[in-house]
């Protein structure tokens, strides 16, 4: 999916948004008095310029303030990072509930593995 990215400067009131990368030949600026309204009125305004629609490209926005565009990028690498590990945690604790109601009962299970033995029994569906 092609990605455009974009930059949002806050004057009191309004978001003026500018595009950073559109193709050769294309340019445009558009506004909104909320970051949604102005995140949404740069992907209108895109799709508008380029005759594409609204869901076929990536829009990244960011304001201009780079204090705030840090936060944001910050914000979003540790969130990913925080959804991977959950999804490593996932498989570990299957893993895990599989290898335990192996030689102990599903309540065990559930004890050393801190959760309740019914999420075992889902976990580890054979063993109940």
């Amino acid at each position: 999916m092609t990605e455009y990215s974009a930059t949002a400067r806050y004057d009191g009131k309004w978001w003026s948004v500018s595009f950073d990368d559109l193709p050769e030949g294309y340019g445009g600026a558009t506004q909104g008095r909320t970051w949604a309204e102005a995140e949404r009125m740069a992907r209108e305004a895109v799709a508008l310029l380029l005759d594409v629609e609204k869901d076929s490209f990536e829009l990244v926005m960011r304001p201009a303030d780079p204090a705030m565009a840090a936060a944001i990028v910050e914000a979003e690498r540790t969130k990913e990072e925080a959804e991977q590990a959950a999804v490593r945690a996932r498989k570990a604790l299957v893993v895990a509930a599989v290898e335990l109601t192996k030689k102990v009962t599903v309540r065990d299970a559930g004890a050393m593995l801190h959760v309740s033995h019914q999420q075992i029994a889902k976990l580890a569906p054979k063993a109940s």
